[in-house]
């Protein structure tokens, strides 16, 4: 699939309606997991695809990494640190799919377990950092996101929704198709 404009991000609502969205995917994508055989789980249907615990581990980064930018703008508002430069530009392949920056890439060998407990511990970091920005997530600073420009901290938590739907959605895909 190819990425969604900026103004895509604004149908996934205020941060209230994003944690209820994440909050149901997140549930799907730990049942799912729980469910799979270990086949299933960590083979890749095709070298070029991730296997679902790939796919895991990288809804895994990526929150991590969003979590932390919310984090920041939520300092840089305050006056506790200034705002960093931002990291270079996203990638996309030439069918216009998105390349995964190498910090959020899986590296893989986990186990089972692993991604689980990954999945469960930046969960709650990231609503521990919601919660802190209180109303002020969708009010300026805002930090360039690789893929979809100057984001408040609520469009970073809007792009979270967007990757954990959109994996979840290429898992089941990958293992029915």
């Amino acid at each position: 699939m190819i990425h969604p404009s900026r103004d895509f991000l604004d149908r996934f609502g205020d941060a209230e309606h994003c944690l209820k969205l994440l909050d149901r995917s997140r549930r799907e994508l730990l049942r799912l997991a729980e469910s799979l055989s270990d086949a299933q789980f960590y083979t890749r249907r095709k070298p070029e695809q991730w296997s679902p615990a790939e796919e895991m581990e990288h809804i895994a980064l990526v929150e991590e990494s969003g979590g932390k930018v919310i984090r920041m703008l939520r300092k840089v508002a305050r006056g506790q640190m200034e705002l960093p430069p931002a990291g270079p530009s996203g990638q996309t392949r030439p069918d216009g799919r998105l390349v995964a920056p190498p910090a959020v890439q899986p590296k893989g060998g986990l186990s089972r377990q692993e991604v689980l407990d990954r999945l469960r511990a930046v969960r709650e970091r990231l609503l521990l950092e919601v919660a802190e920005s209180k109303e002020g997530i969708a009010q300026p600073p805002t930090f360039c996101h690789p893929f979809f420009g100057e984001l408040t901290a609520l469009g970073w938590l809007q792009t979270l929704v967007y990757n954990e739907q959109h994996h979840l959605r290429q898992i089941k895909d990958r293992l029915h198709g």
